[in-house]
């Protein structure tokens, strides 16, 4: 019964909330995360994709929660309860779908865009999200991440090695497990 419950609550909102899947485009660019850092100066995560296949690299400011949640998954960290993208994947493998891939579609007026596509009986299905959620579920589905070629353009960003970098860009982590210390640190309004 529990299972045919929430069968119905992802019919419902793939209905409400997804559209037809369309295929991966030659401008979908395969990315690796390639970590999580602390951006000093924007006092905020931010995430870093890594061309698999090139040099580029693709910057997103991400929310602390998330930040947090895609450290844990890249350091294999396994909390007592499951958090909301731990979630979102035991929904969507229970109701017998798949994440298939996760797309970042867009920048607009500073904010990225991306896209899930799922698979549920024999249905493919895309559904917006924000790139953070995305790709926080996509670590934990092992579901292949992309970035369309554009953005790359769009966003002009060189990851440098410590050596290269200017001092105050030295002291900011450059893996996750310093990024998780820096993100617990970092609490504006005291609540964990």
């Amino acid at each position: 019964m529990r299972v045919r419950g929430l069968a119905l609550l992802l019919s419902l909102l793939v209905a409400a909330c997804g559209r037809e899947v369309t295929p991966p485009i030659a401008a979908d660019v395969p990315v690796d995360v390639a970590r999580v850092a602390f951006d000093a100066r924007a006092q905020s995560p931010v995430l870093i994709l890594a061309e698999r296949q090139g040099p580029r690299r693709l910057p997103i400011w991400i929310g602390i929660a998330e930040a947090r949640s895609i450290a844990q998954r890249l350091d294999d960290v396994s909390l007592p309860r499951p958090n909301t993208h731990d979630l979102a994947r035991r929904l969507v493998e229970e109701l017998d779908g798949a994440v298939q891939r996760v797309t970042v579609t867009d920048l607009r007026d500073g904010t990225y865009y991306a896209v899930i596509a799922l698979q549920r009986d024999g249905r493919d299905v895309e559904i917006d999200a924000r790139p953070s959620d995305a790709i926080a579920l996509a670590l934990r589905a092992a579901a292949p991440v992309f970035v369309r070629a554009n953005l790359f353009e769009a966003v002009q960003y060189e990851l440098e090695t410590p050596d290269e970098a200017a001092p105050e860009q030295q002291a900011r982590p450059t893996r996750t497990a310093p990024a998780r210390a820096a993100l617990a640190r970092w609490n504006p309004d005291g609540i964990d």
